[in-house]
């Protein structure tokens, strides 16, 4: 009977002689082999993504909702813009039942000293540090290179988007704008209608980049590649059946709910976005 109705102690049962000993210590003894040798059991409401691609999915059927609302943190938008842009071409060319399109980005401020992305440079003999010690440093070269290859382009291809969003479909109410934080992002940070996160941490980075035909060593705030093993970027369910992965969630829109809101009064002196709110092309002509 055990053999028919409990599994994995079944499988384990099925063929077996029971021979001497305590039948009780036997079945305890074999179930824990059982469970022991059994693969580990998913947990309902979790995400382990390999790549960045990987979130194409999640982020498409985020936007088969009524009112979509995608929330970001990381440095210059980047894969945000990269993940957006098919679901908002959508948006632009074809007619749609969505009524409602809110996004909240908060991206690194560039204009003031960061350690990373920074500088590498060999450290000087009076240092009196060992032979071969890097030192690293804010590189106000390359966070000029950051601004102007990708937060300043990327946030202008995004309200471009916007607009022919805008012109397809003038019902959708389209709320967009960029906060920027003084706080260096230790990870990408997605979050997709207030259901589903994902987390993708930021690795460091040995590398050359090359600004205005010169060359520079940095310490690079790289993407946490797949090398690092298998697992790129972490998701949590809101609407998992784990409560614990339901906390996990809920903690982190938390956390960047509250970044969001001390941002809405704590702004930078010198903004690297001077338009951080997206409006219409009509509005925009009219000032």
């Amino acid at each position: 009977m055990a053999a028919e109705i409990i599994d994995p102690l079944g499988d384990a049962l099925k063929g077996r002689e029971l021979l001497g000993s305590s039948f009780a210590a036997l079945i305890a003894l074999i179930l824990f082999d059982a469970v022991s040798e059994s693969d580990p059991q998913e947990v309902s409401g979790v995400y382990v993504l390999a790549d960045v691609d990987d979130l194409l999915l999640p982020m498409n059927e985020a936007f088969e909702a009524r009112h979509v609302r995608i929330d970001f943190s990381g440095f210059t938008m980047q894969t945000l813009l990269t993940l957006l842009r098919g679901p908002l071409r959508r948006l632009g060319d074809e007619a749609v039942n969505t009524q409602e399109l809110t996004l909240r980005i908060i991206v690194a401020h560039l204009h003031l000293p960061m350690s990373l992305p920074g500088s590498l440079e060999p450290a000087p003999p009076s240092a009196g540090l060992p032979a071969g010690t890097i030192l690293f440093n804010d590189s106000p070269e390359n966070r000029a290179r950051m601004r102007d290859e990708f937060t300043k382009p990327n946030w202008n291809q995004l309200k471009n988007l916007l607009d022919r969003v805008h012109t397809k479909n003038p019902h959708i109410t389209i709320t967009c704008e960029v906060r920027e934080s003084p706080q260096i992002p230790e990870r990408k940070l997605y979050i997709l209608n207030q259901e589903k996160l994902f987390s993708a941490p930021y690795g460091i980075s040995d590398t050359n980049v090359y600004w205005q035909d010169n060359p520079y060593r940095i310490l690079d705030a790289e993407g946490f590649g797949i090398r690092y093993g298998k697992a790129r970027i972490i998701g949590w369910d809101t609407r998992s059946k784990s409560r614990s992965t339901q906390e996990i969630a809920e903690h982190h829109m938390e956390w960047h709910r509250n970044l969001w809101e001390k941002l809405e009064y704590i702004k930078p002196e010198n903004p690297v976005i001077s338009d951080p709110r997206w409006e219409p092309q009509e509005v925009r002509a009219a000032r």
